[in-house]
């Protein structure tokens, strides 16, 4: 397993780095080499850590990282523009996470930089502000999306792993799939039947539901992390075989598994055969909520999102009463 240092940066870094995306001159940012190490460590690798340091003259002293990197508005400038971004994307100085969870974090929050890297003369008479606040860099840059930053898989490298993917598929004589994907299956079915149901080129549920229709009693291993489902997902990571989903969907597919691991009494590494595990599921859960909405479908923070609502899914209802198309697998 690689091992990861976590690279310091001020917030405002991350607005530059998207404001730089969008400039159409060769002016220079402050701090441009800085910024450029950045940016090569995050298009290296996409869950490279990023800590978010601050100065701030309160209990979180302990994080302050000086004033190396400050821009020549001034101290109070820079104090609250660091702030002030933290307060928009929920987060506290000293925060570490995967530079792709904090480049989605400013793309869904932060629209445009007015009241961070300028004010209305009218409410901050005499307020210093960037030098770039007028030039539309900042919104070009957004206009490219995340994947400017942050670089998407190709959709030849997606349609690649999905032909490879899905041959694997169809030669197993074993099923490996993470546990709450039995929950996904699930809710792609549906309740669909025949020709309604139908493969997607972002992921290999229908061909696994296929599979198990196929040989109700075909073996399957509960596995930890990416499965059979994923290769070819925009959100999956072959280098590290992670989910780089959005918001931390990772996370959240990991208590997810080990909460539908308890409900079934099952471990990783398990095999058990598809309809005896489909009616060990459907035998003990009866809607998302209690998986996909860790008990009370309540949401916390965007790293704990919700899947379908806090009601949880019809979807998932009506897979769950056609027992996935399996023999013998209804509840």
């Amino acid at each position: 397993m690689k091992e990861y240092r976590s690279i310091d940066i001020r917030p405002y870094q991350l607005l530059c780095l998207i404001c730089r995306r969008g400039r159409r001159d060769a002016t220079a940012y402050y701090h441009e080499s800085r910024l450029d190490a950045i940016q090569a460590a995050v298009q290296a690798d996409p869950i490279v850590p990023l800590t978010l340091r601050c100065n701030t003259d309160t209990v979180f002293r302990y994080q302050n990282p000086g004033r190396e990197y400050d821009t020549p508005e001034g101290e109070m400038y820079n104090d609250l523009r660091d702030l002030t971004i933290l307060q928009r994307i929920a987060a506290v100085p000293g925060n570490t996470l995967p530079a792709v969870d904090w480049f989605q974090a400013i793309f869904d929050a932060i629209q445009n930089n007015t009241g961070i890297c300028e004010y209305p003369q009218s409410e901050a008479p005499g307020w210093p502000r960037c030098r770039f606040a007028d030039s539309g860099n900042y919104r070009r840059g957004l206009e490219m999306g995340v994947s400017s930053i942050i670089p998407a898989r190709s959709s030849r490298e997606k349609k690649k792993a999905k032909i490879e993917s899905v041959n694997a598929c169809d030669q197993a004589e074993r099923l490996q799939i993470r546990p709450h994907h039995l929950l996904c299956l699930t809710c792609f079915h549906g309740g669909r039947a025949g020709k309604e149901l139908a493969p997607i080129e972002e992921d290999n549920l229908c061909e696994c539901i296929r599979k198990m229709q196929q040989n109700p009693d075909i073996p399957v291993e509960l596995v930890q992390g990416p499965c059979m489902v994923c290769p070819p997902c925009g959100a999956y990571h072959p280098s590290s075989n992670l989910c780089i989903g959005k918001q931390s969907m990772g996370l959240r597919d990991d208590r997810k598994d080990l909460d539908t691991l308890r409900r079934l009494g099952y471990r990783y590494g398990d095999v058990v055969p598809a309809r005896e595990l489909l009616q060990r599921l459907y035998g003990t859960v009866e809607n998302t909520t209690e998986i996909c909405g860790y008990g009370d479908g309540v949401e916390r923070s965007r790293e704990w999102k919700v899947c379908n609502g806090p009601t949880g899914s019809e979807s998932f209802v009506h897979g769950r009463r056609a027992g996935l198309g399996v023999d013998g697998a209804t509840p």
